[in-house]
């Protein structure tokens, strides 16, 4: 599927336009043990083994950060630098190292890992190690042409993706370098000979490229550029067949092309996405979520598929099924405007579909006087709120701040928040709004979303009730804000709009609303 877009409820799928993800492929780099030897009289030098093993992290931009699992008993020892070499030592020894065996004790050492400890002893300005690991990559290199051939490719999507998000090395770089490296990805991306590592990289500069929206938007274009081709002549010209048929219409032959082409490979991702399309347009929605699934079996993160995935549900009036597979595809590529307003459209009606009945209940509780029902909040939220009357000659002015912390489990994502007021003559009103935008929030736990407003009206208020309605995973729950009793706040030991900067410090202050009342 291209990217989507939704006008109406049930909308017409646009007849092309990408709109991408993100994901980045873990990388395996070299542990660093350091010894530090000295010489009585003189200023040591620092001398380093690099050694190849496991490694967990992420790239964050050059090195980034990385938790390294050593073990320290498999270091060989390191002598002072300086000392005199061990009896049948060679020219081809590592620094520092007693054997010729790239101080890994026997084991062949790992071209990249190589690479990586050459670039680290350089920028460590130990040219020493640094010449002894030139020497070792070339014969690596020419024992293993293959795995170097590998290696160098490797290098050379690493250093087009740091260019891409000017980081690292490539830092500061101009935007016409980013879009050139993002070329020079798309090429190594493009069947035949097709790098998984540079999808891997286009998927990261569209995901954490977000300071340049141009770059985004060609690392988004390239990704669906390199999917089309097949890398076979055959099965290109049948999917150009195909699109030419779905172009003007025809379905059942553009159909037909599509199947020729999954029967020839099976594995060519856009096959199925491009049959899945044709399908849609033939509103056989079934069927074009199961050829959906062969192509997330292929591609995962194939952004297009996702969120035409979550317009068939939609199609079919699954609005919550939906809901979550466009959710999936912004997880992919979260700059996905299109994408963006339709989850926001169904988040919309379905928190309004849950706050009706809810907003009902508590104006007839808060009107006839009974206790609140008691509605227990999920145990990974806590809320809490308070209020206090502003000094105001001419009419009733109330501060409100609300705190929301999350305390465990997924995380959590503002969708909606009501409240309910009481008048001091009796009658209730409601107010509510769905919370996009400047009022959105998500909250991994640990974190917490503090916000505050200022509530005008021509009457005294007597009490205020309300809920903050929250999504974690594809569960909606309420967090209920608890009854605050108001009629006991006075005027004149109020506090003044002047010692509102204070008592406002750590909350995002939404506005004020001023409310009369028309006879």
């Amino acid at each position: 599927f291209p990217a989507t877009s939704l006008a109406r409820p049930a909308p017409a799928m646009p007849s092309a336009g990408p709109s991408a993800a993100a994901a980045a492929a873990a990388v395996g780099f070299a542990a660093v043990g350091a010894a530090v030897g000295g010489a009585a009289g003189r200023r040591a030098r620092r001398a380093r083994m690099l050694w190849p093993c496991g490694v967990t992290g992420r790239a964050a931009g050059g090195l980034g950060r990385f938790t390294f699992r050593v073990s320290c008993a498999a270091l060989p020892s390191i002598p002072e630098v300086g000392a005199e070499p061990s009896t049948g030592s060679s020219a081809s020894a590592s620094p520092g190292c007693e054997d010729g065996s790239a101080g890994m004790r026997g084991l062949a050492p790992d071209p990249e890992s190589l690479r990586w400890n050459l670039e680290l002893a350089v920028r460590q300005e130990d040219f020493e190690m640094a010449s002894w690991l030139q020497a070792q990559i070339r014969s690596s290199d020419l024992e293993r042409p293959a795995i170097a051939l590998r290696g160098l490719l490797s290098e050379r999507v690493r250093r087009c993706v740091d260019r891409g998000l000017g980081v690292g090395d490539c830092a500061p770089v101009g935007r016409a370098q980013r879009l050139d490296a993002v070329r020079e990805l798309q090429v190594l991306a493009t069947p035949p000979g097709a790098a998984a590592s540079a999808e891997d990289g286009l998927h990261l500069i569209l995901r954490d490229g977000v300071d340049d929206e141009e770059v985004v938007e060609a690392a988004e274009a390239a990704l669906w550029s390199c999917w089309l081709p097949s890398g076979d002549e055959i099965i290109d010209l049948c999917m150009r067949k195909g699109l030419k048929f779905m172009g003007v219409g025809d379905l059942p032959k553009a159909t037909q092309a599509f199947s020729e082409v999954i029967a020839q490979d099976p594995t060519y991702a856009e096959g199925w996405n491009k049959r899945a399309t044709a399908l849609f347009l033939a509103e056989k929605f079934d069927e074009s979520i199961e050829d959906c699934a062969r192509v997330l079996e292929l591609k995962p993160r194939h952004f297009g598929c996702l969120s035409g995935l979550g317009i068939c549900h939609l199609r079919k009036g699954d609005e919550r099924t939906a809901a979550r597979w466009l959710r999936k595809a912004l997880e992919v590529n979260p700059r996905s405007g299109d994408t963006k307003r339709i989850v926001a459209d169904l988040e919309a009606r379905s928190a309004f579909e849950v706050l009706r009945p809810r907003i009902k209940e508590v104006l007839a509780e808060l009107r006839t006087g009974r206790p609140p029902r008691v509605t227990a909040t999920a145990e990974q939220v806590r809320v809490v709120w308070d209020a206090c009357r502003v000094k105001d000659l001419d009419k009733f002015t109330y501060y409100f701040r609300v705190a929301v912390e999350c305390l465990g489990g997924p995380g959590v994502t503002g969708i909606a928040r009501y409240y309910a007021m009481k008048h001091a003559g009796g009658s209730v009103f409601p107010l509510s709004r769905i919370t996009q935008g400047s009022a959105g929030f998500e909250l991994s736990p640990g974190d917490s979303y503090r916000y505050s407003f200022m509530l005008t009206l021509d009457e005294e208020l007597d009490s205020a009730q309300g809920g903050l309605l929250l999504r974690s995973g594809e569960d909606i729950f309420e967090a209920v804000l608890e009854r605050l009793t108001l009629s006991g706040l006075q005027a004149d030991s109020g506090i003044r709009e002047a010692d509102l900067a204070r008592l406002n410090k750590g909350y995002q202050f939404m506005g004020r609303l001023e409310i009369q009342v028309e006879d």
